[in-house]
């Protein structure tokens, strides 16, 4: 492909204008005429003014497209706006077009086609200072067409006007059709699609072959003096590879991981410095509530002393009591004797007397005793059968009352039958008929009373009739009696006040865990975390529920409900799962039910899970990351959906008013707000529920009391109705009396006289008499002994009875304390704890409690500074959000900075958890997602690329040698070749990169610092790694971008080769005089370019150079072979730039010629006051050839003739 038409609109200075080519073009002109500016047109054309692709205005040495020693850079921008000498001749926003019309020579096949680049450009002023800003650049290839500037201008009552940039597609496609216009934005894609269509193809090439063509001919263009052959190979031969934003990439990516490292550790640190004041905090916790329990212990234990003491005390007033006792009964039976003996000496003296009826009044005596007896036994059962009636009557009463109430007559409906009411009617009644003076009964005449039985005795037995007919109706079970279900009713009601009591603690418990900002878990769960603490504390076992919030209240109940008991899974670090849960698996019954969450396999399954939109897990905060991942994983597909309708057609789902699916099914799944348990407002809406569910339960355990105490009330009084037998005993007592009065009459009737004296027995019993008087006054004597002693025991009991009472509020107040620390601390069990106190309490050493109580409350001191000095710590170095409040102590041991201590212990648990299961778990995975992503970049993309890199730099060197094989130039057949050698400096980093690259996995499954390698490449990774975290930036990237420039890892040579002659060594070569090395230099940027073009690859290439200030270092006859060996011997289309004092050696060899000239302009042109003109030329070579031919003849005849004139002369 050759350059066959170049239009130039708004370019530069120079005209708009067309330039025909053709085989060799020679741009001339003076020193700043614009040829340079023509020849930067073409090379924007072929570079796209892509970035190190390029350089303006090549021909000055010391130029570079950077702008370095302060010097004015041109831009494409500055060239649509026509800058010379930083004035601009366009000073309004300008488009400018450049177009390149590329042709097939004769033997390739492939069609004609344009590369267009438009750009519009504006002038931006600050002050005097003025800089060109590009704003739109277009690019096209437009294959099968050969673009004419009259397509990209419009014409219009005699004035041109240049074609919008923004109506330029458009009129392109209206005048070649859509197929003929392809338009790129990017510049890569532009280039891919011009060496594509510059080689035939319909398509486009790679990038890589894109930008190494362009480069060749950015390079050939710019001519650079060869001032060492070793960096004219690096430089101009091979291709510089830029690494430079990998290495400080790979270089970032350390000292992130460095620096996450460092916080890691840090974090680490805290969390550890977090346990300790945890733990500490704990320790507190646990010795307060020793130290509680200790002075409840000690004051149960002093109580229980005291009460053995008091317990002694009423046994020895029992035991003085009783032998009181004894001792009245001494006296009685003393006077008894008295009385007996006494008898007997009336007896003798009868006797004695000779009295005939002593006998007979004898025997009606003994009977009148006999009968006595009788009548006082008969009178107390009247008595008691007395007070058993009014009993009954009462508790008739009360029974009635009761059967009278809602509760027992709806609970027992027989009840209340006429029967029962007429029971009750006739006991009520009977009151009326028994006797008023049943207590004269007692006295000796009760003749009146026992007139009054017998006249009412048949009204007497009809009230114990009555009785007992209501006795019968509860007691009797044979006949249905109605005690039984009254009992079973007065034990379900007080089953349901112990289970609506039992309820209600269970609520208070749950809402002083609310209150304290902790969650009531199920009771196995509670066990099976106590277990785990016990016995596996390094597993941290926590619950699910403690980890999750639901952002949307709205979403909360249906969410929990669809989770279920799975809320309630255990949470443990990921080395202790199996333990936990064979843990769990060897509690006893039903505790292990437990579940204990698969937190690593969560994690990793959870990586795999894409989220929809609506899932679930998107209204969810967590401050766990297993927590996170095990709903992501088991939810996550769980999907938020708007109706029944919605739901019926999702595979997992839920909705908003508590309804899901799942398994192909759909249920109810919501759940009440007494049970929510996700975040803080959940918590804070169970409590209110909680609270709303105590007053019920308040409410309905009152109720229950009350049933209770009635049906327990009726329980009493019926089981306190007795049988009745009070009119038989009244009988029994009338018919004692009767016998009485007979015998008293029998006795009136009795003529007793007297017979003879018994002196010898009346003197015997009398003085057994006077033995019983001695006896009775010892006894007088030792009562009051007994008394007085008994009075000292009743004092020290009293006392003891007063020193109880104040022990006994001195153990409430400690039971007290104790239930205090439950409201508090809800983990702690009070009902358990006392009643092992209550235990301890009976075998208490005091002194050794007392030293205890000594040691634990210094242990708690120290516990309270250790907990002040940790978190002091913490906050000094954690971030803001992270600090833990905690109030200065104040010098005061008491309930107030236990409750403090609590409140600090569960902040520095939620801390705690938030960095070590949240922050760290994230920072790690991040630290080994950089890891990773670090070792990618720097074995991949460092590497990789360094040692494909010294591949590609040897078989490009190969390649060349192999392409200058064909490449003879001169008389001599002279050609070249590279050669290159180690250089011992870099040998160890190349062998570092081939270890890298071979080394199986690494990368992937191997971790570049966990590799082994040999001992020399792991001093070069320290090397690197040392490098990369170098706090010197600049030193260490220009280190860096050493090592990594694959270019300097050889020295290269090139060897002239002449047949039959040493190879010469051309950096040995050099004399002095430049023009020897330019010859060669040409001849492998000739094979260098050939090579990038791809010449030996299809059969359409371009053959197109240009070159700019050419041949400034080489003669006339060797610049002539160069354009020669690049025309004939290459058939490359040459395109060069000279001066016009030195085109004129050059004339008979070029087709076309442009002069360039800058001249005044009569007008001026915006800034500027010149103006450009350009010649264009067409050489009719044969004649020039003839013509110079000609002129050569006569300027050696000349000089022949001078020769001669000289010689003749001397």
């Amino acid at each position: 492909m050759f350059l066959k038409r170049f239009i130039f609109i708004n370019w530069g200075n120079i005209p708009t204008l067309d330039f025909e080519f053709g085989p060799i073009n020679l741009f001339s002109g003076g020193n700043g005429s614009g040829k340079t500016t023509a020849a930067d047109a073409i090379q924007t054309i072929m570079t796209a003014a892509h970035e190190n692709l390029f350089q303006y205005n090549p021909g000055q040495d010391e130029t570079t497209q950077r702008g370095r020693g302060g010097k004015r850079v041109r831009t494409l921008a500055s060239y649509v706006l026509g800058c010379d000498d930083g004035s601009y001749a366009r000073l309004e926003p300008s488009d400018g077009y450049l177009a390149a019309v590329f042709h097939p020579n004769n033997d390739e096949a492939a069609e004609p086609f344009t590369a267009l680049i438009a750009v519009r450009a504006w002038l931006e002023r600050a002050g005097s200072h003025a800089v060109a800003r590009e704003d739109v650049a277009q690019f096209y290839v437009l294959p099968g067409v050969e673009l004419t500037q009259q397509q990209l201008v419009d014409e219009a009552a005699g004035s041109r006007q240049v074609l919008p940039v923004t109506e330029l597609q458009t009129r392109l496609v209206q005048a070649l059709g859509k197929r003929r216009v392809e338009r790129y934005d990017g510049k890569k894609a532009y280039l891919r699609r011009l060496y594509g269509a510059l080689r035939g193809k319909p398509e486009s090439v790679s990038d890589m072959e894109a930008v190494a063509a362009a480069r060749a001919f950015s390079r050939f263009m710019a001519y650079k003096p060869v001032k060492s052959i070793d960096r004219f190979v690096a430089d101009e031969i091979l291709e510089q590879r830029d690494l430079g934003e990998a290495i400080r990439s790979v270089s970032s990516q350390l000292k992130t991981i460095h620096g996450m490292e460092r916080d890691a550790a840090q974090l680490v640190e805290s969390i550890d410095t977090l346990a300790r004041a945890e733990g500490h905090a704990q320790t507190y916790i646990a010795h307060w509530i020793d130290l509680n329990l200790l002075d409840y212990t000690l004051a149960k234990a002093e109580f229980e002393l005291r009460q053995q003491d008091f317990l002694h005390g009423r046994e020895q007033q029992r035991d003085g009591r009783r032998a009181l006792q004894d001792t009245d009964n001494a006296i009685v039976v003393a006077g008894d004797e008295a009385r007996s003996v006494q008898q007997q000496l009336i007896t003798v003296e009868a006797q004695r007397q000779g009295i005939s009826a002593l006998q007979k009044k004898d025997e009606l005596e003994q009977q009148g005793r006999v009968l006595d007896t009788a009548l006082r036994d008969a009178v107390r059962r009247v008595l008691d059968e007395d007070q058993a009636i009014t009993a009954n009557i009462q508790a008739t009463r009360e029974i009635g009352r009761l059967l009278a109430t809602p509760g027992i007559g709806d609970a027992l409906p027989q009840l209340a039958g006429l029967q029962t009411q007429a029971s009750v009617r006739a006991v009520e009644a009977s009151a009326k008929s028994v006797l008023a003076n049943i207590h004269d009964l007692v006295q000796r005449d009760a003749v009146g009373t026992v007139s009054a039985i017998e006249q009412r005795q048949d009204a007497l037995r009809e009230v114990q009739s009555a009785h007992n007919q209501w006795y019968a109706l509860w007691h009797d079970r044979s006949a249905g009696g109605q005690r039984d279900p009254l009992a079973e009713l007065a034990h379900a009601r007080k089953a349901r006040y112990g289970s609506l009591g039992a309820q209600r603690v269970d609520k208070q418990r749950e809402i002083a865990r609310l209150d304290a900002n902790e969650v009531s878990y199920p009771g196995y769960v509670e066990r099976a975390l106590n277990a785990i603490r016990q016995q596996c504390p390094a597993a941290d076992p926590r619950v699910l529920c403690d980890h999750v919030e639901v952002r949307d209240p709205r979403w909360q109940s249906a969410i929990e409900g669809y989770i279920g008991s799975a809320r309630y899974a255990i949470l443990v670090t990921e080395d202790f799962e199996s333990e936990a849960i064979r843990i769990v698996r060897r509690l006893p019954g039903r505790d292990n039910r437990a579940r204990v969450i698969q937190g690593a396999k969560a994690a990793e399954d959870a990586a795999r899970v894409r989220l929809d939109e609506d899932s679930i897990i998107h209204v969810l905060e967590f401050s766990h990351a297993v927590a996170r991942a095990y709903l992501v994983a088991s939810y996550g597909t769980v999907l938020r959906v708007d109706s029944a309708e919605q739901l019926r057609r999702t595979r997992r789902g839920v909705t908003e008013d508590g309804m899901g699916s799942g398994n192909y099914a759909m249920w109810r799944c919501d759940v009440p707000d007494s049970e929510l348990v996700f975040g803080a407002a959940a918590r804070e809406r169970a409590l209110r529920a909680k609270r709303d569910e105590l007053a019920v339960l308040e409410q309905e355990w009152h109720q229950a009391n009350d049933q209770m105490q009635q049906s327990e009330s009726l329980l009493r009084s019926v089981d306190s109705l007795r049988q009745s037998e009070y009119g038989d005993a009244l009988q029994e007592v009338a018919s004692i009396q009767r016998r009485i009065d007979e015998t008293a009459a029998l006795l009136g009737q009795l003529d007793l006289s007297e017979h003879r004296d018994l002196e010898d027995r009346l003197q015997q019993l009398q003085r057994r008499i006077d033995e019983l008087d001695a006896r009775k006054a010892e006894l007088n004597s030792r009562k009051g002994r007994l008394q007085t002693e008994l009075e000292g025991i009743e004092q020290q009991i009293k006392a003891l009875g007063a020193l109880q009472e104040r022990n006994r509020e001195k153990v409430e107040t400690h039971e007290a304390a104790l239930q205090g620390i439950a409201a508090v601390w809800p983990d702690f069990d009070v009902g358990a704890r006392l009643d092992g106190a209550d235990g301890e309490a009976k075998t208490l050493q005091v002194e050794s409690a007392t030293a205890q109580r000594a040691e634990t409350e210094r242990l708690l001191h120290a516990a309270e500074r250790r907990t002040a000095e940790e978190i002091q710590a913490h906050n000094q170095r954690c971030r803001p959000s992270d600090q833990v409040a905690y109030a200065p102590f104040s010098g005061d041991y008491g309930p107030d900075l236990f409750a403090s201590i609590c409140a600090v212990s569960r902040e520095l648990d939620r801390v705690h958890n938030i960095l070590k299961n949240n922050i760290l778990v994230d920072k790690h995975r991040a630290l080994a997602e950089l890891k990773a992503a670090f070792n990618n970049a720097f074995v991949s993309h460092l590497c990789h690329a360094i040692y494909q890199a010294l591949g590609e730099g040897r078989r490009q060197i190969d390649l060349l040698n192999r392409e200058l094989q064909h490449h003879q130039f001169g008389a001599d057949r002279e050609t070249f070749r590279f050669a290159g050698e180690w250089v011992p400096e870099y040998r160890d980093y190349s062998r570092f990169f081939e270890d890298v690259v071979k080394t199986p996995g690494l990368g992937d499954e191997v971790n570049l610092f966990d590799a082994a390698l040999s001992e020399r490449s792991d001093r070069v990774r320290e090397e690197l790694m040392a490098l990369l975290l170098d706090e010197d930036e600049g030193k260490a990237m220009r280190d860096l971008a050493r090592i990594a420039d694959y270019r300097n890892y050889r020295r290269y040579e090139i060897y002239k080769e002449v047949e039959g002659k040493e190879p010469i060594p051309l950096s040995e070569y050099g004399t002095g005089s430049g023009g020897q090395l330019e010859t060669p230099a040409y001849i492998i940027r000739s094979a260098a370019i050939t090579s990038a073009f791809r010449f030996a690859e299809g059969g359409v290439h371009l053959r197109m150079v240009l070159v700019d200030e050419a041949f400034s270092k080489m003669d006339e006859t060797r610049s002539r072979e160069v354009i020669r060996y690049l025309s004939e011997s290459l058939g490359l289309q040459l395109l060069f730039i000279m001066p016009t004092s030195k085109c004129g050696p050059y004339m008979d060899l070029i087709s076309n010629e442009f002069v360039f000239a800058k001249v005044p302009s009569v007008t001026r042109r915006g800034e500027l006051n010149t103006r450009v003109l350009v010649d264009r030329k067409q050489v009719n070579e044969a004649r020039v050839r003839e013509l110079w031919e000609s002129h050569r003849r006569s300027v050696y005849q000349q000089a022949a003739f001078d020769f001669m004139e000289e010689f003749a002369a001397q």
